[in-house]
């Protein structure tokens, strides 16, 4: 099946043309996002902390007023659309959660984030398993997202893809507060207050942010609120910081109106699927997290990093069968790690250690259309990890700089079974994996650098696809086998400092017992898992940004990559060389920014995607999309309180695409219809009180 959408892949190609040939990318001026992406400053997501343009890892750096600026905040696709590599799918869907993938790897997540390590303010948000959600993290206080493409994703262990760290807002020298709300098609409603001091060596931060919707589609509601506490102190000496994290959200509703078949959308692209009405699909949810952090500072170079985390989930979700159609989870997971490190002129080295636990009690009941029923299964899932882990940079010579390093894992995982009706399915899994990495960096001349590195990786199934056993009984699937890969990749990039900034990545992947996922026709909406034999994925990735003038940034960015099966054989036949379900061959963003810190601001972006399929068969194919969204606002500064009003346009050509499609979905429902032309406005009023600045500053806080 074929989607048509109204526009042609020329217009792309056009723009391509333009962004690389045009004269006008040789300004000098530097101002926001665009000038922080990609730029040569601290990847401190590395393990070892590095600038982007000695390490041999594609990284990419996003912060600055523009990434919130004139946003709905609702999704990281916003942001991350920005980063070559990254793929996301999903936004729409509150139930299912947004899927993001990274050279590939996630595109096959049930829902939220698979094979990506996941990091708010340096503690882990990916629960012990690998599985990830966002429905806890408020976009409004992020200010800053190192992405990590491939190589070091393996030194945080249990991740292929790479890693993503989000790091929330400072707190200021003096007492401010932030007001912001916005509203927009669909039922969409969102507001944000936050405020921060210090009081003396002690900063505090607080955050609330509630969000309401009523969706595009039918039966596609969503509420939540959540809630962030900060707090940090300094000793007298400045030598050690501590810093406590706080977290909670509850979103009572989020609706799930499911993927419709071909023969749906073309009557009626709104709708929810019938059974997803009759059975009250859906999730509610509740969760906390709290987090201690602390850095101690020695003499010469030497720093020591410990991280302790507790989380607590209630998670229910509602699926649109009867059989065990009801899921019911509370989940704990504990957490440390403690980190020693060493910054010297001409190298460096990292070492720790990880410890996770995690613990969830899971019960099925059969839904009987949206009431509970009899109960199907109930179990104890027990996932532990333990990791040790080492990294070290050298300066080899002027030009020359080598990096390595190396993880040991050792998991477990088990099931007890509480539901005996049927039977003792209780079971367990033990895993060690060796992850090593290694690479180097030439400077090749003043303005270019040259890259290059290999890593593997593994990935454990997670608790959730572990207990989806196509069996039908409880326990886990006996079957599944972590996924193993091997991955390299060749840069070539110039620094941020340079007017034109480049940056152009060769890449190769190979996994073996890819973990795939696939849906049966008795339940529809439930993700089973299987081994795949081999998979492949070769790419190319470019970036490119200019400051065209002085209040004009302008940036471009491009994947091409293809992702296949080398060997896979299912119950219906072999599929070698078939494309990976879920991920497009080429995609890309066109951005052009215009505006300063004061006065009028606009930005204007055309987003690519190419065809991908929604089968492993490759029977049923997705066309091209393009995306056109516009943001326009005014910000005005006063005394000591600053006020920002906008407007914004997604989707502005009213395209007709899907938003999601769920791969090897049974039935045909594959598709998830996104919105047409959609408007929001908002306002942003933020005060501050300077005048007790000099009673308040600390200069500790300027380290």
């Amino acid at each position: 099946m074929t989607t048509k959408v109204s526009y042609r892949p020329v217009w792309v190609a056009s723009a391509v043309l333009w962004a690389a040939t045009s004269p006008c990318g040789l300004g000098a001026n530097r101002d926001t996002l665009r000038q922080d992406t990609l730029r040569t400053l601290t990847i401190s997501a590395a393990r070892l902390p590095g600038a982007t343009t000695n390490l041999p890892l594609s990284a990419a750096l996003l912060k600055g007023p523009w990434l919130r600026r004139a946003e709905p905040q609702q999704t990281l696709r916003e942001s991350l659309a920005a980063v070559p590599g990254v793929w996301a799918m999903g936004e729409a869907n509150f139930a299912q959660d947004i899927r993001i993938a990274i050279r590939g790897f996630g595109a096959r997540s049930a829902f939220g984030i698979r094979g990506i390590r996941l990091l708010l303010d340096g503690i882990p948000e990916s629960a012990p398993d690998g599985q990830g959600q966002l429905d806890n993290i408020d976009l409004a206080v992020v200010d800053r997202i190192e992405v990590l493409r491939g190589s070091s994703g393996g030194l945080y262990g249990n991740a292929s893809g790479g890693v993503v760290s989000l790091q929330s807002e400072g707190i200021s020298p003096y007492p401010t507060w932030r007001l912001r709300a916005s509203a927009g098609a669909w039922g969409f409603v969102q507001g944000h207050f936050s405020a921060s001091t210090r009081i003396g060596r002690h900063g505090l931060r607080a955050a609330l942010t509630h969000q309401r919707s009523d969706g595009y589609r039918s039966h596609a509601a969503m509420r939540s609120w959540i809630a962030n506490a900060r707090w940090e102190v300094f000793s007298r000496d400045s030598t050690l910081l501590l810093r406590g994290l706080c977290n909670g959200v509850y979103s009572p509703q989020a609706d799930d109106p499911g993927a419709l078949t071909a023969e749906q959308v073309v009557v009626d692209r709104r709708a929810a699927h019938p059974a997803n009405v009759a059975y009250g699909a859906g999730e509610s949810v509740a969760q906390a997290r709290i987090g201690l952090f602390a850095q101690k500072w020695w003499r010469r170079g030497h720093q020591s990093i410990g991280r302790v985390y507790v989380l607590r989930r209630m998670f229910e979700n509602r699926l649109p069968f009867q059989r065990g159609g009801q899921v019911q989870l509370r989940r704990l997971a504990v957490g440390s790690s403690l980190q020693q490190q060493w910054i010297g002129k001409s190298a460096a080295y990292s070492a720790g250690i990880d410890v996770d636990y995690q613990r969830d009690y899971r019960q099925r009941f059969d839904n009987l259309e949206g009431r509970r029923g009899a109960q199907e299964l109930a179990q104890w899932e027990t996932f532990v990890a333990g990791g040790l882990f080492a990294a070290a940079h050298w300066r080899l010579a002027p030009r020359w700089r080598a990096s390595a390093g190396l993880r040991i894992d050792i998991v477990q995982l088990s099931a007890e079974d509480e539901f005996l009706s049927d039977g003792d399915q209780s079971g367990q899994a033990n895993y060690r994996v060796l992850s090593p990495w290694a690479g180097w960096t030439w400077q090749v001349a003043q303005h270019l650098m040259l890259h290059f590195s290999w890593a593997t990786h593994f990935e454990t199934p997670t608790l959730s696809e572990l207990s989806n056993n196509p069996a039908g009984t409880g326990g886990l699937n006996p079957d599944l086998r972590p996924q193993r890969t091997h991955t390299w990749e060749i840069g070539l990039r110039t620094p941020r400092e340079t007017p034109l900034h480049f940056a152009l990545t060769l890449f190769a992947a190979h996994s073996r017992r890819e973990l795939t996922p696939f849906e049966r026709a008795d339940t529809p909406g439930r993700l089973f898992y299987r081994n795949a034999g081999q998979t492949q994925r070769l790419g190319a990735e470019m970036a490119l940004l200019a400051d065209v003038a002085p209040a004009i940034s302008v940036q471009f960015v491009w994947t091409s990559a293809r992702f296949y099966y080398r060997t896979y054989e299912t119950p219906a036949g072999r599929l070698d060389g078939k494309r990976l379900p879920g991920l497009p061959s080429h995609w890309g963003l066109l951005d052009l920014r215009y505006g300063l810190e004061e006065g009028w601001f606009a930005r204007a972006q055309l987003r690519y995607a190419g065809r991908l399929f929604a089968d492993d068969a490759n029977q049923v194919a997705i066309d091209p999309m393009c995306l056109l969204q516009g943001r326009i606002g005014y910000r005005h500064r006063m005394r000591q309180n600053t006020l920002e009003i906008f407007v914004g346009v997604d989707n502005a050509t009213s395209a007709s695409y899907f938003h999601h499609v769920r791969i090897n979905a049974a039935a045909g429902r594959f598709f998830e219809p996104a919105a047409p032309r959609t408007l929001f406005v908002g306002l942003e009023y933020t005060g501050e009180k300077r005048e007790r600045a000099g009673a308040l500053r600390d200069a500790t806080w300027e380290r």
